[in-house]
């Protein structure tokens, strides 16, 4: 962890109480991670003088800002994404000779960790934390607001926990397991998502990223972010383009970042509003069902050379299991589009191992990217095991065995291999592993914390894993809502997005049946 000299700040800290904050992932991903640069901007705001520290196993643990070891902080603030990250984060404990657990650490240092996991299940870092937030820190900008204050008053200790205990957002593991509520922005104009740093090294270069949308309102069946980020929420065009100005100042390269781009309800305009004044621009992601040939064109002026699609599954039965909305016809229409505006490449994702798949539904996946190579484009695969997660209506879905998992990969990559295509699969073990941490148990977290070698304890518990809902405590959604999701998956029936079809009850906004959904003009329920 060392000064990146090439990069460029876009935000000044405050000059306050110090405090570290880590993600426990290598650089690149750090600058590219709009999570994190929101809670550096609201750690700022608060007064805080925040530096931040990024993973890499062969460097020491030394802030980005000033080359300050880790050590020198008394307050550890983690932004979590992946599952992967919770090995890095006891890692980084290890390398600091400073105990993973809260209970031998006896608040040196405070720990506080939130990020992307903590809105769907963060047991398996249940026994590190002091506080687990949970939600969208721009939800509850009193948090950070309440942690200066008390600690400049030289509150410490359990009597700094059971005044924080009074936020119906956190959990504080030495209290116990009790019932919490996501923090979630009202008004996505006051969004922190935005880059704040910008450098050649970031995942995505030196590219201003802003989020424009965040929720999703399709309902996919596997996906945890579509249903822990709702409601959808779209940034106002002036907003959008107000921010992308100032970020113009300081690059030519511009992306935009939503759950669906082409969601975005005022994409058009911000697209011509772009040309010109751009070099380039990027779009996280595209729904196939949403592309149009302006909208190609329109992306291929502003240089977007390669497309991102995710069919996620092979065949119309299993993309109906899982919600996923889209026919053979609109893959088939996307891909003459892609064609005919003289694009060379497209990134594909797909998922196997869904319930219920059968070899019919592996050969749709190779059809498809035959029918793209056909056509003559390249296709970039990419292929993931499909993993069970919280919060969704396949939450107890039991993982498939690595063996069989292994058989579906060798299946696809043979078949790959003949056409010449290039394919990368996650690995199968590792998926596995990531199923564990994202149904831990509090149970579990302690034993990871009292080993050397966390990686091996997790191992030793895969074979005989059965999650069993122990991220329950946490206010997402009706149950009942996931029950019936649940149910009209295996009768392969899809359900209408909530933004246009009646409302769902999931919960998440106000329990009006049948009203409109989010676009009723009723207020969702939401907030700190």
């Amino acid at each position: 962890m060392q000064q990146k000299t090439a990069e460029k700040a876009l935000i000044k800290t405050g000059g306050g109480l110090s405090v570290a904050l880590i993600f426990p992932n290598d650089y690149s991903s750090a600058i590219a991670n709009l999570g994190f640069n929101a809670v550096y901007a609201m750690l700022s705001r608060s007064g805080f003088a925040c530096e931040r520290f990024v993973y890499d196993k062969n460097l020491q643990l030394r802030s980005i800002e000033h080359n300050r070891p880790l050590s020198d902080f008394n307050i550890w603030a983690f932004s979590i994404s992946f599952e992967s990250d919770v090995l890095n984060v006891l890692s980084i404990f290890q390398k600091s000779h400073i105990s993973a657990s809260s209970h031998e650490r006896n608040g040196n240092p405070f720990v506080i960790v939130g990020g992307a996991m903590t809105f769907f299940n963060p047991n398996s870092l249940w026994a590190i934390a002091d506080v687990i937030f949970h939600g969208e820190i721009e939800g509850c900008p009193e948090f950070f607001e309440k942690i200066y204050s008390f600690w400049t008053q030289g509150i410490r200790g359990e009597k700094l926990l059971e005044k924080l205990s009074e936020m119906s957002c956190l959990s504080i593991p030495i209290l116990g397991v009790r019932s919490v509520k996501l923090s979630k922005l009202k008004n996505i104009g006051n969004s922190l998502a935005e880059s704040f740093f910008l450098s050649p090294e970031g995942a995505f270069g030196k590219r201003y990223l802003v989020e424009i949308e965040r929720g999703c309102t399709r309902g996919c069946r596997f996906c945890v972010a579509g249903y822990v980020y709702r409601p959808a929420r779209y940034m106002e065009l002036e907003e959008v383009k107000s921010r992308i100005s100032i970020g113009l100042k300081y690059t030519q390269n511009v992306g935009l970042v939503a759950a669906t781009v082409s969601d975005y309800p005022y994409l058009y305009e911000l697209l011509e509003w772009i040309k010109g004044k751009a070099k380039s621009l990027s779009v996280s992601s595209l729904r196939l069902d949403s592309i149009t040939p302006h909208l190609i064109d329109t992306l291929v002026t502003l240089g977007d050379r390669e497309i991102t699609l995710a069919p996620e599954a092979g065949t119309q039965r299993i993309r109906d299991l899982i919600n996923k909305k889209i026919s053979d016809r609109d893959i088939d229409q996307a891909i003459q589009y892609i064609k005919k505006f003289g694009l060379k490449r497209v990134k594909m994702y797909f998922i196997y191992g869904l319930p219920g798949e059968k070899r019919e539904d592996l050969d749709g996946i190779i059809d498809i990217v035959k029918n793209v190579r056909a056509n003559g484009i390249f296709p970039y695969v990419s292929l993931n095991p499909f993993i069970p997660k919280p919060w969704t209506p396949f939450e107890d879905f039991k993982m498939l065995e690595v063996s069989d998992l292994k058989q579906r990969q060798h299946y696809l990559s043979s078949a790959f291999g003949k056409m010449h295509v290039r394919a990368k699969f996650e690995s199968v073990r590792l998926a596995r592993i990531q199923w564990i941490i994202s149904t831990a148990t509090p149970e579990l977290s302690k034993e990871l914390v009292s080993v050397n070698k966390p990686f091996e304890a997790l191992k030793s518990v895969e074979k005989l894993w059965n999650p069993n809902r122990s991220w329950s405590y946490i206010n997402v959604m009706n149950k009942s809502f996931l029950t019936f999701q649940n149910e009209m998956a295996f009768k392969f029936r899809t359900y209408p997005d909530c933004q246009i079809g009646e409302c769902e009850v999931c919960g998440v906004c106000e329990k009006i049946k049948n009203q409109g959904g989010i676009r009723s003009g009723k207020k969702a329920d939401i907030g700190c």
